[in-house]
């Protein structure tokens, strides 16, 4: 299928923000909004992989659209994080729906802590029907800690080299201590789902993603990657939290292992095993 490559230029409080549309000669009713981890990162993604997306699925009539949020790549303004780009999502969304007028609903498409973004922000936009989520940041120095513990310090003490340090006296045991207690401590917290006593905008940003995925009712997918620390931290929250395991649960919301796939899926084989999960899904939840 034929796809147009079209760069738009739109505004968000007064902040003229960048980005790139792939429309298709005849799109489908559901459009993906790609959005950017933060970072060094801009709409293209690490190694390309927001450009290799969106020229993938709007070759199969799903129109794509990347964009740098306020303070990312070629868009002026300040980087206020992750947790505030609400009104970049929602700018984004209008300027895509006005583009192409057959979109009806809206994929919001993202990374790291641009999944975060989506898990926090996707329940405020009527338009949003879905969110592709790959490996959520939920990084406190507490959930670090324990995995940390579980999958380093852990296997550390079956490992000869380790002892041989500690024969040596080579090994400071109090860092490792430090990171032991904090990890220690990650167990006995409760994260609840919302408190009407207590405003969200001061919540640690993990709370408002529970908070986010709880309230939004369109379809979910989280691609986990088996070699991924964040990944990692992502199910050791879902250890102690009966109210993630309430979201994953239900029948709108898939999960999908990719065993030999990093932080940022950054092997081809795991990128293909990736685009081609998420392709699966689409299919499975998109509007012809």
């Amino acid at each position: 299928m034929n796809v147009r490559e079209m760069p738009v230029v739109f505004q968000c409080n007064e902040q003229s923000l960048v980005g790139i549309v792939h429309i298709p000669e005849k799109p489908k009713k559901i459009a993906i909004l790609s959005i950017v981890a933060g970072g060094p990162q801009y709409r293209a993604g690490f190694g390309r992989q927001l450009i290799k997306m969106a020229r993938r699925f709007s070759k199969e009539g799903i129109t794509v659209m990347r964009f740098d949020y306020r303070g990312l790549g070629d868009s002026s303004g300040t980087d206020a994080g992750f947790e505030h780009v609400g009104d970049d999502i929602d700018s984004a969304i209008t300027t895509l729906m006005e583009l192409e007028p057959a979109i009806t609903e809206v994929i919001l498409w993202g990374g790291c802590n641009a999944a975060s973004a989506a898990l926090i922000h996707g329940h405020r936009n009527a338009a949003v029907s879905g969110l592709i989520l790959a490996n959520p940041w939920v990084r406190t120095q507490e959930s670090f800690a324990k995995v940390i513990v579980r999958d380093h310090y852990a296997k550390r003490v079956f490992e000869p080299s380790f002892w041989l340090k500690v024969a040596r006296f080579e090994y400071n045991p109090i860092p490792a201590m430090k990171t032991i207690v904090s990890g220690l401590g990650f167990s006995k917290k409760k994260m609840v789902a919302s408190d009407a006593s207590t405003s969200i905008d001061t919540l640690p940003f993990p709370e408002k993603m529970l908070i986010g995925a709880t309230k939004f009712k369109g379809n979910m997918l989280f691609m986990m990657s088996g070699l991924s620390l964040t990944a990692n931290e992502f199910d050791e929250l879902l250890l102690h939290s009966d109210e993630w395991k309430k979201v994953l649960n239900r029948t709108n919301v898939d999960r999908v292992g990719i065993e030999n796939a990093d932080q940022a899926f950054s092997t081809h084989e795991a990128r293909e095993a990736m685009l081609s999960a998420a392709g699966k899904w689409l299919k499975k939840w998109s509007i012809d």
